[in-house]
């Protein structure tokens, strides 16, 4: 935010923020279109606008606040009086928009900010009335607006602050910083906009006269009435314009005027801002689910917990007795009282486990036991809890569980089965929610008002770990119950997403081995192909330039080569070179192509092939972490690093996979299930014709060209059966015409006529997913084959493109979730079999529809066999699944 000029200031004035509500309001409402409550309450607007506020109350440390706002329907009567098309053609706003102008309101009596709205003024008419009493009580005025109107108000004691883009933003205008911008002193702005008018607000201005001309004309004669009465000495040109129009120029600067006669007194009484209610603050932002803000508010309005418990529903267990364990003599002593769950939470120096530190249980509510397992001897400790730990009978329950498996794998204890996590129930419950850390669930579930349980020093978790594990045992309890009321949910959790947990812990602990000589030779090859496109670039740019500027290469595209802008996007710093709008322009000239070229082979070289090398442990071996938690399908996400997102079908991607190596003596063997997401397309859509193909092992893109194309199949041409394919995957996601002329170069007409055909071919698909819309509308929410749930509240958006994502993320979470969820029936069943059948077998990675195994050279056929088999009939379909599997030595041979 630009606050500079003002921090330089130093006065002994009061300071007077007022904010201009409604424009604030807008604001927020288009930054953040799909914020929302779990419940589907639409809140970006209020968000938004005490993002923005509380902003501004913490850099201008305002001593008084006021909010003035436009009264609906009467704030710009008596102006429409004097000109009836003023603000015509405004659009209205949408509905969700005005049903959180009452939610503001509350926000607004609990931080003690008046709100002025009067019949006949606008909002900076209201601005204008209260910023002039204060002048007159030597009062320094702050403007929080983003109408330029206000500029007119600009003077000694009064500086405007512009919202110019989004939330973060600001630009400050004083009287110097005006003349600065404008070349004409503030109070010259009304006369300008007499002169040139104002589009947005449909004032009319003098037609013709532009912004050059009407600050060259006042900087020659100062204000309008000066331009009027020196006629003669202007160009004809201008001159007559100004004479057909003065008029026009007299009732523009009339209804542009910001009036400040409005009646309204200035009160300081009202408006002091030490008048909020921090209480009703944290109240508000608890049911609007603000946490985030809540913990960022300025100290006059945060809540001092302390002096008043009742404002914490989270009431701590009372009596907790926490043993530390930290020698061998305690550890000999230590004997854990008998249980059918324990709690269990942990902490190491590394990630995936690696130098673990401590160990909590909790056996029950009241009774932990803490392991401070850097001064235990690990033989010791294994001795003492393997047989519990590994106990089958014994659920272990807990915050992050797979962590926890990690720690415990690290000191030789393979902790099992896995009862309940919270961090995983919570996302189970509502795939939508933002808060995630053990403390954000305590604060929203909960109505804890404690302090961060995430990042907590060793000694301080050795502390509080009855607190912790208190607040797990609560979570728990609760996420227990709230399952139970929701149809599929609790079997969910018990035969897919608990038994899962150990498979990933042990997938990312043993990680994949990198050859990273190969992966440094590979670089210096990736830096001479880098160069050579630089080259091929500079040579149709006729000149060197920085290929990465977005602002540098759109002046090559734009200027020096004279591409074509029809279509192409356009912001503040000029037109767009992103991926989408270059794409507009391929085929147009050679450097488009090879600039998509150099960006591909730039991101992949810093991504993975620089990067990669730098991740691996003492055994050359990478640690990706998979998520539970992050795709609302469901579906497993690899970070850190992200080794699902390698290309898969370009050359540059198959030679970053080729340094993925399976170890001595070892074979790497990938499943991988064959159009797996179109096979539960059709059972789900209960499309028999297309379950009948795919039983029959039919070429299914080769067939649906032949019945699109009225052809026989051995007459399908590739280009044909190409764009079959694609339309038998994208319209999952919901493709359109547009797409799929995009995706083949076909026309619009023919990829159109190609879509209405696919859809009369397969009208129960059709029906299906349109079904899926209608669903998500009526009941707030979608649901995939086992019963996992996606909130839908952006479904009713009356903003076109959040409404259209949902719809097309309706259609398809139910595929994507479905076939996640087999996915990892399949994980843990192939893991079970491994196990027992070859034990030196490790599963290493989980890539969308594949699995990666690696095992001993003698064994790789048969995990072949057992991988097929197990993957094929985790579950009875309809469909008949089909599994290909291939065995290397690197993955890019697979």
């Amino acid at each position: 935010m630009v606050y500079t000029e003002f921090m330089k200031e130093s006065t002994p004035r009061k300071r007077f923020a007022i904010i201009d509500g409604k424009s604030v309001f807008y604001r927020g409402y288009y930054a953040m279109p799909d914020l929302s409550t779990n419940d589907g309450t639409p809140t970006g607007g209020v968000f938004g606008f005490s993002v923005m506020a509380l902003e501004v109350i913490k850099r201008l440390k305002p001593d008084y606040v006021a909010v003035a706002w436009d009264k609906p329907k009467t704030n710009i009567r008596k102006r429409l009086a004097l000109y009836p098309q003023y603000k015509a053609g405004r659009k209205p706003a949408p509905p969700d928009f005005y049903t959180q102008i009452p939610i503001l309101h509350e926000v607004l009596v609990a931080f003690g900010w008046p709100l002025y709205e009067l019949d006949d003024y606008e909002a900076d008419d209201i601005m204008g009335t209260l910023a002039k009493q204060a002048q007159e009580k030597n009062i320094e005025t702050l403007l929080i607006t983003s109408d330029l109107d206000v500029l007119q108000l600009v003077g000694p004691l009064t500086k405007a602050y512009l919202l110019k883009k989004g939330l973060s933003n600001i630009e400050l205008y004083s009287p110097e910083s005006f003349e600065a911008k404008y070349t004409i002193k503030a109070d010259q702005f009304l006369d300008l906009k007499a002169l040139k008018g104002d589009s947005s607000d449909n004032i009319p201005g003098v037609p013709g006269i532009g912004e050059k001309t009407a600050i060259q004309l006042l900087k020659e004669y100062k204000t309008l009435d000066g331009v009027y009465q020196n006629l003669d000495l202007i160009s004809n040109s201008v001159k007559k314009k100004l004479e057909d129009n003065k008029e026009l120029a007299y009732l523009s600067k009339k209804i542009g005027a910001i009036w400040t006669d409005a009646p309204i007194k200035l009160k300081i009484s009202e408006i002091d801002g030490s008048t909020c209610n921090p209480k009703l603050i944290q109240s508000i932002f608890q049911k609007l689910e603000f946490r985030t803000l809540a913990r960022q508010l300025p100290e006059i309005m945060q809540v001092d917990i302390s002096d008043d418990p009742t404002l914490a529903t989270y009431q701590s267990a009372k009596n907790i007795s926490n043993k530390v364990i930290d020698s061998d003599k305690k550890l000999d002593d230590f004997e854990l009282p008998p249980t059918k769950e324990l709690i269990i939470h942990s902490r190491s120096a590394d990630s995936h486990g690696r130098r673990p530190l401590l160990l909590i249980i909790s056996p029950k509510p009241g009774t932990v036991y803490t392991f401070d397992l850097s001064k235990l001897d690990a033989k010791a400790l294994g001795a003492k809890l393997k047989s519990v730990l590994e106990d089958p009978k014994i659920g272990k329950v807990g915050y992050d569980l797979k962590y926890s498996i990690e720690v415990l794998l690290s000191i030789g204890i393979e902790m099992y089965p896995v009862a309940h996590d919270v961090l995983i129930a919570a996302f189970i419950l509502n795939s939508l929610r933002r808060e995630q850390t053990l403390t954000e669930l305590a604060q929203s579930d909960l109505g804890y008002r404690g302090s961060s349980l995430d990042e907590l020093s060793e000694k301080e978790l050795q502390d509080r770990a009855g607190e912790v594990t208190d607040i797990i045992n609560k979570l728990f309890k609760q996420q227990t119950d709230q399952l139970s009321k929701i149809p599929k949910l609790p079997e969910l959790a018990e035969k897919i997403d608990w038994p899962v947990i150990p498979v990933l812990a042990h997938m990312e602990y043993a990680g994949i081995k990198l050859d990273v000589g190969y992966l440094n030779r590979f670089s210096e090859e990736v830096d001479d192909l880098i160069s050579d496109l630089e080259q091929q670039i500079y040579g149709y740019a006729n000149r060197e330039f920085n290929i990465g500027s977005p602002q540098q290469l759109a002046e090559i595209l734009f200027d020096v080569l004279e591409l074509s802008k029809a279509g192409i996007k356009k912001g503040k710093n000029g037109f767009s070179t992103a991926a989408r709008e270059l794409d507009k322009l391929r085929g147009t000239h050679p450097i488009i192509d090879l600039i998509t070229q150099y960006r591909e082979v730039t991101k992949l070289k810093n991504t993975y092939i620089d990067s990669l090398p730098k991740l691996v442990d003492e055994n050359s071996r990478v640690h990706t972490s998979f998520n539970l938690t992050i795709a609302q399908t469901g579906r497993l996400s690899s970070t850190d690093p992200n080794l699902q997102n390698i290309p898969v079908r370009t050359e540059l991607g198959k030679r970053i996979r080729t340094a993925f190596i399976a170890g001595d003596g070892h074979k790497l063997v990938s499943a991988d299930y064959s159009q797996f997401e179109l096979r539960l397309a059709a059972v789900l859509a209960k499309d028999q014709d297309l379950i009948d193909l795919f039983n029959q092992d039919a070429d299914i893109h080769t067939t649906t060209a032949a019945q699109i194309y009225n052809r026989e199949p051995e007459d399908v041409t590739k280009q044909m059966r190409r764009a079959a394919k694609v339309v038998n995957f994208g319209v999952l996601y919901g493709m359109s015409s547009h797409g799929l002329s995009a995706a083949t170069g076909m026309s619009y007409d023919q990829s159109s006529h190609f879509i209405e055909n696919f859809f009369e071919l397969r009208k129960p698909l059709l029906d299906y997913l349109n079904k899926l819309k209608e669903r998500a509308k009526k009941d707030g929410y979608i649901a995939d084959m086992f019963g996992r749930r996606r909130p839908m509240p952006d479904i009713h958006s009356s903003n076109f493109v959040v409404r259209s994502a949902a719809e097309r993320a309706a259609i398809n979470m139910p595929i994507q979730g479905t076939e996640a969820d087999l996915m990892k029936l399949a994980m843990t069943d192939v893991y079970k079999k491994m196990s027992g059948e070859f034990p030196k077998a490790v599963m290493l990675l989980q890539i969308h529809d594949s699995i990666l195994v690696e095992c001993l050279s003698e064994d790789a056929g048969n995990v072949a066999a057992l991988l097929k088999k197990s993957m094929e009939g985790i579950y009875k379909l309809p469909v008949k699944l089909t599994v290909d599997t291939y065995i290397g030595d690197n993955w890019g041979e697979l």
